[in-house]
């Protein structure tokens, strides 16, 4: 077979047999042609309406914040100069606080609402902008991704694609972003924007939600759900069924509901009823929602969770066994992980270096002389998510005293900051120590540092004093005519023979008794 009729038959194999399944168009075409602005726009309100509306959208997105950021990535100032440092960081936790334009968000709080928006949405935007008295204090102000358009007058411009202006390389040089509900636009210049998405093609100016995977089924669930909850209602409200030839209201008074639905009157409890022959009474079960529904309804939610990147099994099933549920978080951090890399790429030391260069133009800092990177910071994002909090700690501390992990990798890991753990403890130590020479205590009694005790010193002994021979009795003098008894134990006195070395030797009886004893 040649190389050329071989890769025909991986192409036809490949291409779809319309006999067998559904037709569908496929052009491979930019970003910009496959997701038009309406079909953006479409996605986009239907991803927010079953945020709002949907326990388990709402409920997956807000997990992944949670375990992502958790209640903010932490900026840590990381130069050779402490001084620098800490002023760096005393001014930003102060500026945190009033960052927002319209005053409602502290720094925090923003990392969380643009975090769930680009999750929910795929793309939040953030304007650097400047106010107070001189105008020069930094702020910020999110933007929602439906307020970035072209504005109409715009509409025939080729450079300007769904809001977003761009130059021949299609590099984006400006925004459009519409103010209220009028037709009026701000073009704000690129760098003074920060998008942050989560980025599916290499082209694409605008994002697309990630729900759109599975927007349609998150609505078919929904329906399922709705639909089965109205039927269990209806048959909740009917107790018994009268079957049979005769007319209603047996039972009393009869009442139709607007669907038509002919009932008699509810009776109170404890009637006996005498049923008419030919009649008789059924009472009405419901087993809705089955198993099969229960288990089908499970799929639904293995596409929610596949859509937005994490393992069905973290946000729906907590019975698994310890490798299975040790396995789930290994895959739901890697996403986590993920998320936040991009906050704090994207957006948390964007804005650090931004806002720091403001504060230096101001006058509210100076770097030292010198210093060419004063910029530089690490991020911690919050402690990992385990089932095995005392064998995670175990093991991090003998990979501690091996040198296989550092004190920082061990901090990062459980969102700490290691030179703070130092600081820290080196703070309590001095303080420890001044309170227990102020008190006149032993420090042993206050505090267990685990330092192991000091040996008691030994006193060597003294040299034993020289042996004397020891004093000698003399024995007493026996008088004369003594006599003089040695006692010694009874032998008892056995039967013995001696064996002569002669082969012709013959024992007599008496000797063969004596033989057959001593063998036993």
């Amino acid at each position: 077979m040649s190389l050329g009729s071989w890769i025909g038959r991986i192409v036809r194999a490949g291409a779809q047999d319309f006999s067998q399944r559904q037709y569908i168009y496929v052009q491979p075409q930019d970003t910009r042609t496959d997701v038009t602005t309406q079909s953006r726009k479409q996605v986009l309100g239907l991803a927010r309406y079953w945020f709002y509306n949907s326990p388990v959208v709402r409920g997956a997105i807000d997990c992944m914040v949670r375990n992502a950021i958790g209640p903010g990535i932490k900026c840590q100032a990381r130069t050779a100069d402490e001084g620098w440092n800490r002023a760096t960081e005393e001014w930003f936790d102060t500026w945190m606080g009033s960052c927002d334009v319209r005053g409602l968000l502290d720094f925090n709080t923003m990392q969380q609402v643009a975090t769930r928006t680009m999750l929910r949405d795929n793309e939040v935007f953030l304007i650097l902008t400047s106010a107070g008295e001189n105008g020069d204090w930094p702020q910020l102000q999110i933007i929602e991704s439906h307020r970035c358009e072209t504005p109409t007058y715009l509409a025939n411009e080729s450079r300007v694609v769904d809001g977003v202006r761009i130059n021949a390389q299609g590099r984006p040089l400006s925004y459009y972003i519409r103010l209220g509900d009028s037709d009026k636009y701000s073009e704000v210049q690129a760098a003074d924007v920060i998008v942050l998405a989560e980025r599916d093609r290499a082209d694409e100016l605008r994002s697309i939600s990630r729900l759109v995977t599975c927007l349609n089924l998150i609505q078919d669930r929904e329906e399922i759900v709705s639909n089965t909850m109205v039927g269990i209602k209806r048959s909740s409200t009917i107790g018994l069924a009268l079957e049979g030839e005769g007319a209603a209201g047996f039972f009393g008074p009869t009442t139709t509901t607007d669907e038509g639905i002919t009932t008699d009157k509810v009776f109170g409890s404890g009637a006996i009823w005498n049923v008419p022959n030919g009649r008789k009474i059924n009472i009405i079960k419901d087993d809705r929602p089955g198993p099969n529904v229960t288990e089908f309804m499970k799929e639904f939610l293995r596409a929610v969770a596949a859509g937005l990147g994490l393992p069905y099994a973290y946000l729906w099933e907590a019975d698994l066994s310890g490798p299975s549920q040790r396995f789930v978080l290994a895959q739901a951090q890697r996403r986590f992980d993920e998320i936040a890399q991009a906050v704090t790429t994207q957006l948390v030391s964007r804005v650090r270096l931004w806002a720091l260069a403001k504060a230096i133009k101001r006058g509210d800092l100076t770097p030292p002389r010198g210093m060419d990177r004063w910029w530089t910071a690490v991020y911690h994002t919050p402690q990992r998510t385990t089932i095995d909090a005392g064998r995670d700690s175990a093991a991090d501390r003998e990979d501690f005293k091996l040198g296989i992990r550092t004190l920082a990798d061990i901090a990062a890991e459980r969102g700490s900051d290691w030179q703070e753990i130092v600081d820290q403890r080196v703070a309590e130590q001095v303080y420890i120590k001044a309170k227990a020479q102020e008190a006149g205590v032993d420090l042993a009694e206050i505090q267990n540092t685990g330092a192991k005790p000091a040996a008691p010193a030994v006193t060597p002994p003294s040299e034993p004093p020289a042996e004397e021979p020891a004093a000698q009795t003399p024995a007493p003098e026996l008088a004369a005519n003594t006599v003089t008894v040695a006692m010694t134990a009874p032998v008892q006195v056995t039967e013995a023979f001696t064996m002569k070395d002669d082969p012709d030797l013959e024992l007599s009886d008496k000797e063969l008794d004596m033989v057959v004893k001593a063998i036993g």
